[in-house]
């Protein structure tokens, strides 16, 4: 029998034998991406530790974690490649926590053949090769979900005030989380005495004081108590933009219009204000188009491919290259398809039974659900977003499938 330790220890040989092949064979390097939206991340972090302000789209949180180097006098340079390193530990650790996770409600031997099978999840460890935020905030929504299952096994309410702390804090990485703290909330509304009274409330009082601190800083800095300008911004030069060209008859293009040269150039709280109106405009006279264009960013974000393993040049113009890019780029599709579709199917099928489903199975599947609908304000983003709940959906089948599997794993291990 492998013991404990010996898991651990072999799910990071995996891991890293897996990343160096991963690597070597799409000759993908760890990297700051010039033309994507690594420049905001890198800008934010400057801000907070140069110029002592916060960025109007990066929250607090994952501008304080890259800057970390600007305290120690380090570089642009250093700066991201401690971003770098940070992602690769986020997604080890996101894998440790799907193996805990998965080991607490059923066997060893099947936690650990989940946490292989999460790690080969390519967009979830192609993102680890960017100065991006996916890999930490997903890190961040899986701690979050392992800690409602440690209350979901002993009726602890502790549990549960570190996993609303975690998502406020997420929230502070990517603003999205803020959602799902108010869903786990009132999830847990019967129960809100004892989460808030318990040795460690204060940990989510200082999580929500921070989420707090975020929001009043922007109104001090642009006029708004928001957590972030990113929601506005997205839905304006997104969903917005493409409802507005179907009615316009014009072809879409993401960043080249004149809707997103409009939110580019205004000040934060004028382009907050644009969006709204738009918003409101669209749903009296544009409805019909607006429901288009949600429905298209829906399909987009589920049928697409990792757009990171699509950009790697065969620049050392190796034989094998072609045959690789095609093999990952054809697997990740088919991830994003097959994750979507599952996470949509059981989710919904959960929460018709819900009177018969263990209210932990019911809660991820609201936070499939919360994930899958929010993303779709924005499109064309591949696989970026829906890699969030890849390993709640992987948690999620092996609870269906319990039975099954168990038999398959103890007649194969």
């Amino acid at each position: 029998m492998i013991s404990k330790l010996k898991y651990d220890y072999l799910l990071g040989f995996i891991a890293v034998c897996w990343g160096l092949l991963f690597s070597f064979v799409l000759q993908l390097q760890p990297e700051f991406n010039p033309l994507g939206d690594d420049v905001s991340y890198l800008y934010s972090a400057k801000l907070l530790y140069v110029d002592h302000q916060l960025d109007n789209t990066r929250p607090l949180l994952i501008s304080a974690l890259h800057g970390i180097p600007y305290l120690f006098g380090g570089t642009d340079q250093a700066v991201i490649h401690w971003g770098l390193l940070l992602n690769f530990i986020s997604w080890f650790a996101t894998v440790l926590l799907v193996f805990a996770l998965v080991a607490d409600r059923h066997s060893r031997k099947m936690a650990f053949v989940v946490a292989v099978l999460f790690m080969l999840c390519i967009g979830n460890l192609a993102h680890a090769f960017r100065f991006l935020s996916e890999t930490m905030y997903i890190f961040m929504l899986v701690a979050a979900v392992y800690y409602t299952n440690k209350y979901d096994r002993t009726k602890q309410a502790t549990y549960i005030s570190l996993a609303i702390a975690l998502l406020l804090l997420n929230a502070l990485i990517k603003p999205v989380s803020l959602g799902l703290a108010v869903v786990f909330t009132a999830f847990y509304i019967f129960k809100i005495k004892s989460i808030f009274l318990n040795a460690y409330a204060p940990i989510l009082f200082g999580s929500a004081l921070l989420v707090l601190f975020q929001m009043y800083t922007l109104k001090k800095q642009f006029g708004d108590f928001t957590i972030s300008y990113i929601g506005a911004i997205t839905y304006y030069n997104y969903i917005g933009a493409k409802s507005d060209c179907y009615q316009k008859g014009i072809d879409y293009l993401p960043g080249k219009n004149e809707r997103a040269y409009k939110t580019k150039h205004l000040p934060s709280h004028e382009a907050m204000q644009l969006a709204q109106a738009d918003f409101s405009d669209q749903l009296k006279n544009n409805k019909f188009n607006l429901c288009k264009a949600y429905l298209f960013c829906m399909y987009s974000n589920s049928s697409k491919g990792n757009y990171i393993v699509s950009e790697c040049k065969n620049e050392q113009n190796t034989v094998y290259f072609g045959f690789f890019r095609w093999l990952f780029k054809a697997i990740s599709k088919c991830q994003t398809v097959f994750f979507t579709l599952s996470g949509l199917v059981i989710s919904f099928y959960l929460l018709l039974h819900f009177k018969k489903t263990n209210s932990f199975y019911v809660l991820m599947a609201l936070t499939i659900l919360y994930i899958f609908f929010i993303s779709a304000m924005s499109c064309f983003e591949c696989d970026r977003f829906h890699i969030a709940f890849y390993p709640l959906v992987l948690v999620m089948l092996v609870g269906v499938g319990k039975k099954p599997l168990d038999i398959a794993i103890r007649k194969n291990f």
